[in-house]
């Protein structure tokens, strides 16, 4: 995918895991749903990237 920078994109999955992680830990269910979902959304971004990288190259 054009623009997006995978390097870029594989950091911020870190960092959103890393707040899910600490959701867990705080029980902190809405920070939960809200981290759960932005790390979903992210890893479905991620998998978009590799697979037009895939058809590109």
């Amino acid at each position: 995918m054009n623009g997006i920078d995978r390097n870029e994109l594989d950091e911020t999955i870190a960092k959103v895991f890393k707040e899910v992680r600490t959701a867990v830990d705080s029980h902190s269910e809405k920070s939960i749903q809200m981290y759960s979902h932005a790390l979903r959304a992210l890893v479905e971004l991620r998998q978009q990237v590799v697979s037009g990288e895939r058809s590109d190259g």
